[in-house]
């Protein structure tokens, strides 16, 4: 229920940004937030009978955001946090191909363990960007 009600925040958070970006609208990141809110109401909803599902859909969405991040990444270059940006998109991409490799077994034991990975990689990278950004500011 934790994971589930994290996701539906995350969810919330990330399409209030999107709307209100200062950097202009995003259908990427709005859907990606819609997302989110969906996996975690499906996963408030039916906890037990979804499982494998629900263990697709979070190994796409790792894959997926993977991809974002190190193309975002490659194309930052000259910006000194462009490594973390793929590092952590590596590492989504491992996490995804994990899964589908172990999906019986990651369903049911693995899956609170890849997301709290993938959600600390991102947010390293969210912090060196931050990091980065003040200091560009001064």
């Amino acid at each position: 229920q934790l994971v589930a009600f994290l996701f539906i925040l995350l969810g919330v958070m990330q399409v209030a940004f999107t709307l209100r970006s200062p950097f202009g609208f995003s259908w990427f990141d709005l859907g990606m937030g819609v997302l989110q809110i969906l996996l975690g109401v499906m996963l408030a909803t039916n906890v037990f009978g979804g499982l494998v599902s629900l263990t697709l859909i979070l190994a796409f969405l790792f894959m997926l955001e993977g991809v974002i991040l190190v193309l975002a990444g490659t194309n930052l270059r000259p910006f000194r946090p462009w490594l973390w940006l793929v590092v952590g998109g590596t590492i989504s991409i491992l996490l995804a191909v994990f899964v589908l490799m172990n999906l019986p077994e990651a369903a049911a034991a693995l899956l609170g363990l890849l997301l709290g990975i993938d959600l600390m990689s991102n947010g390293l990278w969210l912090v060196a960007a931050g990091l980065m950004l003040r200091e560009f500011r001064d």
